[in-house]
C-alpha cells in the first residue's frame, strides 16, 4: 500500500494529489492566535487599539505575501490542471 507523504513542496505543489489539492493558500487565522500573539508579543501599556491592529494588519500583510508566492509558484500547474480537468 502506498502511503502518503504529508510534507509539501510549496513551490510546486501536486495538484493531482487530492491531500496537496486540498490545501490551504491562505492559512487560516483565529481569535484564539491573535489573544496569542499580543499577550506574548506586546507589554500590557501597548494593548491599545492601534498596536493590536498594526499587529494584525502585519500578520495579514504577511499571510497574504506568503499567499502570493506559492501562487506565482504554481501559476503553471493551476493553468496545466485546469486545462486537464476541461478534458
Amino acid at each position: 500500500m502506498k502511503t502518503q507523504s504529508t510534507s509539501i513542496n510549496w513551490s510546486n505543489v501536486n495538484l493531482q494529489d487530492s491531500y496537496e489539492r486540498n490545501q490551504n493558500i491562505l492559512d487560516p487565522y483565529d481569535f484564539d492566535t491573535l489573544l496569542l500573539e499580543v499577550s506574548c508579543n506586546l507589554r500590557k501599556e501597548e494593548l491599545t487599539r492601534e498596536s493590536i491592529g498594526a499587529h494584525f494588519n502585519q500578520i495579514l500583510e504577511e499571510k497574504v505575501r506568503v499567499a502570493k508566492e506559492i501562487f506565482k509558484d504554481n501559476l503553471d500547474n493551476i493553468i496545466k490542471e485546469a486545462k486537464a480537468d476541461r478534458d
